[in-house]
């Protein structure tokens, strides 16, 4: 605190006209320094890391606190001291997650495609509720969803994606252009300008730019994962079948094994009441198929994966997953999505068939099939099943399969081709470039 009445001290001087005193600047980024050593003994030490990993730089240009650029192998976090420096000590750190989490949810690339369709302000306002519904002490001219929700009549909810926010507040900026209008000229944060930084970024597709990402996000989670950055992904991975009732309806007609209970004596032994007895335990073996055939698309696959994980949060039981082509390539156990292990690289043809006759060479009767593919394959199976159920999750027109032997769930062509899949993307660099 000193030393941040001293820098305002110095400030005062400067916009009274005097020039600004020599040390100035070692002496702001001391103070984030005292910043960032709380943080990493106040249970913030991914931020601060993460942080540290930075070139940090002062703008007195900025129109928001703080902003972020990314160059090359580098990241470059902005300050203007201006109004950085007149915010508490917890206003400040959450300004610095906000930063941030722009910068894991690859904002800056998304916004750049959204820039062609919509209004700048809608984006901006878009941007910051979609990173601010998951940070708490936030300053007050910082915009929340409430704020936004009752300045433009809206009733946006939490959890949804960047695209649908801009489009819902790009339409309602058109119907209340008053209310716009106070928002771009406010003398707190200029709305219409707070990310115009970004525009000196490169392309976060670029190799230099994700390895710096690769390396600066491995080295903030070495002590673990935020939980509200967990939050994030899982927010942002919400599949489109209802796995959690066909997870339901098979546990009802498939017992697996035995459980023990109460309410029966032991069978063995009936007269010793301190011996528990049995029941039948109805938790179904799941078995998920994924095609990685040559004909798979990215972003097929990245549905496929989207589904899988969503399938994950209904079953608490491990689920054996199988990668075939025109053969089987692996066949490994997950029990969460964090065991999701990277894919292998796509190959020639597509068979059906392998997977089955892998499933019958195990003697996996009870197994629930679920097979993710494109339909593209064989028109008649080699091998019939042998298990209790077979479901095909079909990314495409058809099936090919005269007999599928199961039942059949097309997915939804929902993701436009200008829309970035950024939910996977994120997912993938945190649980596997660097998470782990």
């Amino acid at each position: 605190m000193k030393k941040r009445r001293s820098l305002l001290f110095d400030l005062q001087k400067y916009m009274e006209g005097e020039r600004l005193r020599q040390g100035f600047n070692k002496d702001f980024f001391d103070y984030l320094n005292e910043i960032s050593f709380k943080m990493l003994n106040g249970g913030e030490d991914y931020y601060a890391l993460f942080l540290g990993d930075t070139i940090r730089e002062i703008d007195f240009n900025l129109a928001f606190p703080t902003a972020s650029v990314l160059k090359g192998n580098k990241i470059h976090f902005l300050f203007n001291p201006l109004s950085f420096l007149f915010l508490s000590e917890r206003e400040a750190v959450a300004l610095i997650k906000h930063e941030i989490l722009h910068i894991l949810l690859k904002h800056h690339g998304r916004e750049r495609i959204l820039k062609n369709k919509y209004r700048k302000l809608a984006i901006n306002l878009a941007m910051d509720i979609s990173v601010n519904q998951y940070i708490n002490h936030l300053p007050a001219f910082v915009e929340r969803i409430n704020t936004v929700n009752m300045r433009f009549d809206l009733n946006l909810k939490t959890n949804e994606t960047l695209e649908f926010y801009t489009e819902e507040i790009h339409r309602a900026i058109l119907e209340h252009p008053k209310e716009a209008k106070e928002l771009s000229e406010s003398d707190k944060a200029n709305y219409e300008e707070v990310h115009d930084q970004w525009v000196e970024s490169e392309e976060e597709d670029t190799d230099e730019v994700k390895d710096k990402l690769k390396s600066t996000l491995k080295l903030a989670s070495r002590n673990g994962i935020p939980d509200e950055v967990l939050r994030i992904v899982k927010d942002n991975l919400k599949g489109e079948v209802h796995w959690t009732q066909i997870i339901r309806k098979a546990m009802r007609t498939l017992p697996k094994g035995k459980k023990k209970t109460v309410t029966r004596v032991n069978r063995r032994q009936p007269e010793r009441l301190d011996l528990r007895g049995e029941l039948k335990n109805h938790i179904p073996d799941v078995t998920v198929a994924i095609d990685i055939s040559g004909s798979i698309d990215d972003r097929s696959m990245r549905e496929f994966l989207k589904e899988i994980i969503t399938l994950s949060h209904a079953y608490s039981e491990s689920i054996r997953v199988i990668e075939c082509d025109d053969a089987v390539r692996r066949d490994y156990k997950i029990r969460s999505y964090q065991d999701i292990k990277p894919l292998l690289k796509r190959r020639g043809g597509t068979k059906f068939s392998p997977v089955f006759q892998h499933i019958k060479e195990l003697n996996l009767r009870n197994t629930l099939l679920i097979y993710f593919t494109d339909g593209l394959g064989e028109d008649k199976l080699e091998t019939r099943p042998s298990h209790y159920r077979t479901i095909w999750v079909v990314k495409g027109e058809k099936l090919s399969l005269r007999d599928p032997f199961g039942e059949v769930i097309h997915l939804k062509n929902t993701v436009k081709e200008n829309e970035p899949a950024y939910g996977i993307q994120v997912m993938r660099a945190l649980l596997h470039d660097w998470a782990r």
